[in-house]
């Protein structure tokens, strides 16, 4: 049989592919160099060519997290016209866009598992730096234009990104108390709107600036991350 060459850089992203399945399955902390090298049909020798370590090949699927992010809000925000707080709601657009193409119910899913906890929160820290260094230029760009009223940029920017992850992920752990799918869809629903109105609060905007529509398709979605969450309990 002839021996299947592949270019580096595509054996890498499949390696890193295998693993982001594992995580989802098993969880990171379960998953082993060797599950991954046998579910990639490899030698660890493989594995160790492309990964220092285990610890190695998370930190490159957490930074292959951030430059998607990364990517996806640079480009929102450098083709967006208007004011900077235009600009700002379509950036927050692309993240939402960015959660449903990447983040989906089964990614939500898996990063919410308690064997994932390490590797979520490197995500988020990722997330965070990354998504810091489109909103603090916009968020400057905004106090200059008149259209963001804050004293300071940093300072404002930092409760934006609070909210995006923190109150975010304090408003998950409070919806998977939830006893069933609609329970659970409207305190996502309810804490997304406190979200919102409280960037507008922290950017000194009017009202209804970054609030987005939160109709029955949003609903669906979000009934169909808890059904999806509770198989994965079993």
């Amino acid at each position: 049989m002839t021996r299947v060459t592949k270019r580096p850089e595509v054996r890498r992203e499949e390696l890193l592919d295998l693993a982001l399945d594992l995580c989802r399955t098993s969880g990171y902390e379960a998953m082993s160099v060797e599950q991954l090298t046998r579910a990639a049909n490899v030698a660890k020798g493989t594995f160790y060519h492309y990964f220092n370590s285990k610890s190695d090949l998370q930190a490159q699927l957490v930074q292959r997290f951030g430059d998607s992010l990364f990517t996806q809000l640079s480009v929102a925000a450098d083709g967006a016209e208007g004011t900077a707080a235009v600009r700002l709601r379509t950036v927050m657009e692309a993240a939402a866009g960015y959660k449903a193409q990447n983040a989906d119910v089964a990614q939500a899913a898996f990063l919410y598992r308690e064997e994932n906890y390490a590797l979520r929160h490197r995500i988020f820290e990722t997330w965070r730096e990354q998504a810091r260094l489109v909103l603090l230029p916009i968020v400057r760009e905004g106090v200059a234009d008149g259209s963001i009223r804050v004293s300071s940029a940093e300072g404002a920017t930092d409760i934006v990104l609070l909210l995006w992850l923190d109150a975010a992920d304090r408003l998950w752990n409070r919806a998977m108390q939830a006893t069933d799918a609609d329970a659970f869809a409207e305190v996502m629903l309810d804490g997304s709107v406190s979200i919102f109105q409280a960037q507008e609060r922290v950017l000194g905007v009017p009202d209804g600036t970054f609030s987005v529509p939160l109709g029955p398709d949003v609903v669906a979605l979000l009934k169909q991350l808890h059904a999806r969450l509770d198989r994965n309990q079993e």
